[in-house]
């Protein structure tokens, strides 16, 4: 089997061309993008890929076997869809859907193409710092956890994002922290209350939530706070606090560190660490190459999760919406 992929969109869309181009014999025949400024510049920097702006040449085209999906969030549904009925594996940036209904959808056709997959791009499991830290906790220690998506690019949120009727900060940012949480205790949480605003861009044209804070309750009463925080004045950065019975780990913009009591003084070490190792950025798409190449490889975030993460934001939405704490009612 050869892989044979196109890109739709050129955003983060040119990041997954480079993961995917070359690696292991695997080509793009096919990039298509909106913008017509950009698709210029495209046809210049890719002469030997065809460069197009309907997205139908795509998924009529025989040889793609392999969609790589960059483009908004709203189009994100309707390309998995399209790329499900005509058989072609599928990398997805967050959030693979908008709603309830459209999992529902995605999951009704994958169950009828089960030789298709299908990997969101959560590239935060293939940090080597996240997977040190996975690696150095004690599940059955830890009592609370703190994890901050801090977007520090809050222009962002005025362009398309500010233009999108039902676009969701959760989705947009608050999924990668939620993703790495359930990941690293290897759980689902039970409940979740959340609230939230938009007082840091009430001003702009971004009229829905760019703030939310979201109480996670996990089996055994572990909790969990998760924010979305996209109109700071900040570094974009994910902040993460582990709290056990015995230690603490600390992820924070003045540095890595593990806490620990020593002769009843309280001691703390220095983790080094590549953060944020957007070199190994790449590696959860590659890994996905490699599952579809070899069976006996697995993709780094099954379907059954990818499904469950979904659960829990729209989850959390819903709790945001309501202001009240809701149960969250897995597939």
């Amino acid at each position: 089997m050869k892989i044979n992929a196109a890109i739709i969109g050129t955003g983060i869309g040119i990041k997954h061309l480079e993961a995917i181009e070359g690696y292991r014999k695997s080509k793009v025949l096919i990039i298509c993008e909106k913008n017509k400024k950009k698709l210029l510049e495209l046809k210049k920097r890719y002469p030997k890929i065809k460069i197009t702006n309907d997205e139908n040449d795509i998924f009529l085209d025989k040889k793609i076997n392999l969609v790589s999906i960059a483009s908004f969030d709203n189009h994100h549904f309707s390309q998995i869809v399209k790329c499900l009925k005509a058989k072609k594996h599928i990398i997805v940036e967050k959030p693979m859907c908008l709603n309830k209904n459209e999992l529902k959808k995605i999951i009704s056709l994958v169950k009828k193409n089960k030789n298709v997959k299908i990997i969101s791009n959560l590239v935060l499991r293939v940090n080597s710092l996240f997977k040190d830290i996975k690696n150095k906790i004690i599940n059955k220690d830890i009592y609370y956890i703190e994890a901050d998506y801090i977007w520090g690019r809050a222009e962002k949120l005025l362009q398309w994002r500010a233009k999108i009727k039902n676009y969701s900060i959760t989705l947009g940012a608050g999924i990668h922290m939620i993703d790495l949480v359930m990941w690293m205790l290897k759980s689902k949480p039970i409940y979740v209350q959340a609230f939230g605003n938009n007082l840091a861009t009430r001003s702009t044209v971004f009229s829905k939530k760019s703030f939310a804070i979201y109480i996670f309750q996990f089996p055994n009463n572990v909790l969990v706070k998760v924010t979305s925080n996209a109109g700071s004045i900040y570094e974009h950065f994910h902040e993460l606090k582990i709290f056990e019975k015995k230690k603490s780990l600390i992820h924070s913009y003045l540095g890595t560190y593990s806490f620990k009591k020593k002769n009843k003084e309280t001691v703390f070490n220095r983790i080094n660490n590549n953060y944020p190792d957007k070199k190994n950025r790449k590696k959860l798409i590659q890994s996905f190459i490699d599952s579809l190449l070899d069976k006996k490889n697995n993709e780094i975030i099954n379907l059954k999760d990818q499904i469950d993460l979904m659960t829990v934001c729209f989850a959390s939405d819903r709790a945001l919406e309501l202001g009240k704490k809701i149960k969250i009612r897995y597939k």
